[in-house]
């Protein structure tokens, strides 16, 4: 059985009193000694437990316990990173426990130590450094075992926990741990070959399930502490606007309230519980200032974003010469895609305790360094006395990267002595601004005379989210944000001529990443387009996209894949329309093949086909959840979901104006995984890119009508 290990709330505390700074990783493991050595991956001498560095640890009683920096927020990369490291290191399966590590570099990329979980990297660059750990430890195993039995080390297999000669003697990691722990590390580790992988690519099951369905898994909402409490935040109607005053007699005599206190984004009601400072919200009578948004509504938005891009921009991409297109084979259409909110299941909430000289925070969160950075800031201390527990989070989807929950939380802990959780209503959160931007591109496809795609030239007015979040290292030296232009810059098609235009427009409306980021709308773009050229040319849209992508044989048999699934090859129905898109992003390749109908208007989705080439498949259960989540995701957004704006207040609240897809209308969804690869590539967030054209695909191919303004509306 698996057990994975989540720290107890007496857990919590002892983190905070016993280690400091980075080392207070040590304090997420079971055991008393492990203080020293955790992070740089030193041994235990005493024979105690096996340690060889900060991710394996080996008891006397076999189980091995893998320590990993990585958020878990359904997306399962706790699972996948686990088999890696039981693969390589030959551990039985059922023996294993997970450790979700606190904040340390030694959990951080490799290049610069800093932790957090986002764009699909989780199993892509953990890949040879979990599998280079593991093997590290396989070789000191059988260097322990070799010594006993006076053999070479590597004449010894590894399997389930088990050591053997080949001649009938075998021993278990536990007897070995004594031995293993006091030899030397091994510089240059040697990793099993393809062939002798027996977890990695296999569908073994998730080791969260049992303590999420069983109740015993904590995410950030069950954190409790002794003498914590609870705050909500009321923010202004307005976007943007100061507090000028406030009253907060009538909620400081409701009991259960402690505290009511103003913060930078607006006041906050602190109390025993959440029932008594929500229902106190209305007691507190709030002056507000002028609004920066009070006149912004989506027609002024509009004209401001098309202003910008009658402006020159930063040119991303220059292939070829687009001015030569020929204006008779060109299609130019002008493609709007909305703001758009995360809408985690899980409400926002942090928990913070600062103290004089330290701070500890425990929460669902994406950016363990970007929350040390935000409390140290807000607590005045060094970051690297700031500890982060990381608990599960229910849905991720770039929304718990952003610090505006965790500055307003650190805030309201600063003025108590007292741990602080904050919770955000779905109404408080719908209303937060930090929303996938709102972007509108210009753009234009045209043929040569021999029927081929001679010139995309696309123009995109998006603010940089890379500026908003903090994350500059993603904008290049050209002072052009990467994920504004991803998904247009690195197209896969053969075309002559390409051109790509950034207009860094920003109406100052607060926003961040959203699954797929850059990926998510630029594929819309690209992909409709592309599908105009295949019907204005006269061919099949899959043979046209293959005629571009002669070079990619990866594409090609993704492509190949899709057609079998979707049964493309044969006339679609009486009253259904057919469209597909194919995208790469994340250093993955995925297909997607939809049948839609139309009743009046109202759009179903009926099927959908869904092809993924991401390299080496860890777990294709998990690949398979990973699709199946991003094409609900996307449709929701394609169908339904925006968020507007009228005189500087968010139109939308919760699910019954930001409506998700509901069981009913799921589409039956057949998912088929290639490898193509020799690494992993993304899986939480490459499935969505293609949902939106190959949807829209389909409306044309149905009714010969273009859309460009998501979301859906005929």
């Amino acid at each position: 059985m698996i057990d994975f290990t989540i720290l107890s709330r007496r857990g919590f505390l002892a983190a905070g009193t016993t280690v400091g700074g980075a080392l207070a990783v040590a304090a997420a493991l079971p055991g008393a000694s492990l203080a020293a050595g955790i992070v740089t991956g030193g041994r235990n001498t005493d024979g105690a437990v096996f340690r060889p560095n900060a991710y394996i640890e080996i008891a006397r009683n076999g189980r091995v316990t893998f320590t990993i920096g990585k958020s878990e927020m359904g997306q399962g990369t706790l699972t996948g990173i686990a088999q890696l490291l039981a693969d390589e290191l030959g551990c039985d399966w059922e023996q294993i426990d997970i450790v979700q590590a606190t904040s340390s570099p030694a959990y951080g990329f490799p290049s610069n130590g800093f932790m957090i979980t986002g764009g699909s990297s989780g199993l892509r660059t953990e890949w040879t450094r979990m599998r280079t750990m593991a093997a590290t430890a396989r070789m000191m195993l059988q260097q322990a075992a070799a010594a006993r039995w006076k053999v070479a080390p590597e004449s010894l297999g590894v399997a389930n926990g088990l050591i053997a000669d080949g001649r009938g003697n075998k021993i278990g990691f536990a007897d070995l741990v004594q031995d293993a722990s006091a030899l030397d590390i091994p510089e240059s580790p040697v990793l099993k070959p393809a062939a002798d992988r027996r977890v990695i690519g296999k569908s073994v099951k998730r080791v969260d399930t049992l303590q999420k369905i069983t109740g015993k898994a904590q995410f950030g909402i069950d954190v409790d502490l002794p003498g914590m409490v609870t705050a909500i935040v009321i923010s202004p109607p307005q976007l943007g606007a100061p507090v000028k005053s406030f009253n907060a007699e009538r909620a400081l005599a409701r009991p259960g309230v402690v505290a009511v206190v103003k913060i930078s984004t607006g006041i906050a009601i602190v109390g025993d519980h959440y029932w008594a400072v929500h229902s106190a919200r209305d007691d507190v009578d709030v002056e507000w200032g002028d609004s920066p948004f009070a006149g912004v509504d989506m027609d002024t938005i509009r004209s401001g974003y098309r202003k910008a891009l009658d402006k020159p921009g930063k040119v991303a991409r220059d292939t070829g010469d687009v001015t030569a297109v020929d204006r008779d084979r060109a299609i130019t259409h002008e493609f709007e895609q909305p703001y758009l909110a995360h809408a985690c299941m899980e409400p926002m909430n942090f928990t913070v305790w600062i103290k004089p000289d330290s701070a500890q925070a425990w929460g669902p969160t994406q950016a363990q360094s970007f929350v040390q950075g935000t409390v140290a800031k807000v607590a005045g201390i060094d970051p690297k006395k700031v500890t982060v527990h990381t608990t599960f989070l229910g849905g991720g989807f770039g929304r718990r990267s952003a610090q505006d929950f965790v500055q307003a939380a650190a805030e309201i802990a600063k003025s108590t002595d007292r741990p602080v959780k904050l919770v955000y209503s779905r109404e408080d959160d719908m209303r937060a601004a930090r929303y996938r931007p709102f972007n509108l591109t210009r753009a234009t496809a045209a043929l040569d005379e021999k029927g081929n795609v001679s010139t995309l030239d696309v123009k995109i007015a998006i603010p940089s989210v890379s500026k908003w979040s903090g994350l500059k290292f993603l904008i290049d030296k050209n002072g052009i944000d990467k994920q504004a232009v991803e998904g247009l810059v690195n197209i896969a098609y053969d075309i002559p001529n390409v051109r790509v235009e950034w207009i860094d427009h920003d109406p100052m409306i607060p926003v961040h990443f959203w699954r797929a980021v850059g990926s998510s709308h630029n594929p819309f773009v690209v992909e409709s387009l592309i599908d105009d050229l295949a019907h204005a040319a006269g061919h099949d849209p899959i043979a046209f996209r293959r005629s571009h992508l002669a070079a990619k044989p990866r594409h090609l048999a993704v492509l190949d894949r899709l057609v079998l699934d979707s049964g493309w090859d044969r006339p679609a129905p009486t009253g259904i329309g057919r469209g597909m898109a194919i995208v790469e992003s994340f250093e993955s390749i995925v297909a997607q093949a939809v049948e839609i109908r139309l009743d009046d208007g109202d759009l179903s989705v009926d099927k959908v086909a869904c092809v993924i080439d991401c390299g080496v498949a860890v777990n294709p259960g998990l690949i398979e959840a990973q699709m199946q989540g991003s094409i609900v995701y996307g449709l929701s957004a394609f169908l339904r979901n925006q968020v507007t704006l009228d005189g500087g207040v968010v139109d939308q609240s919760n699910f019954h104006d930001y409506e998700p897809l509901r069981m009913p209308e799921m589409p039956v969804i057949k998912v088929s995984i290639i490898e193509g690869g020799e690494n992993p590539g993304g899986v939480g967030e490459p499935g969505l890119p293609p949902i939106l054209p190959a949807v829209a695909n389909a409306v044309f191919a149905l009714t010969g009508k273009r859309l460009t303004r998501l979301p859906y509306e005929l």
